[in-house]
C-alpha cells in the first residue's frame, strides 16, 4: 500500500496540528479496513482537545506507525506512557 502525502485529505487543520486521513485506505488481516493517516505535529502539539467528544475522550482504534524526526509523548488511559 502507497500513497503520496498531498493524495491524503485534510481532516484537521489546526494550530500546530495538521492530520490527513484516507479512509478504507487497506486491509489488515484479523483487523479490519486500515486508514491512511500523516499527522504533522509542530513542538509542544496535544491533540487531547481534538479527542473531545469520543468515548472517554479517547480514540478508541488500534495504531501503528512511523516517527519520522523528532520525539513524541504519548499518554494511555491507564497511565502508561
Amino acid at each position: 500500500m502507497h500513497i503520496a502525502k498531498n493524495d491524503i485529505p485534510v481532516r484537521i487543520d489546526a494550530p500546530g496540528a495538521v492530520a490527513r486521513q484516507k479512509m478504507d485506505f487497506g486491509d489488515a488481516s484479523g483487523c479490519g479496513k486500515l486508514s491512511g493517516e500523516y499527522f504533522s505535529l509542530g513542538a509542544g502539539a496535544a491533540i487531547a482537545p481534538l479527542l473531545k467528544g469520543l468515548k472517554g475522550d479517547l480514540c478508541q482504534s488500534p495504531h501503528w506507525g512511523y516517527l519520522l524526526q523528532g520525539k513524541l509523548i504519548v499518554s494511555y488511559a491507564n497511565k502508561q506512557e
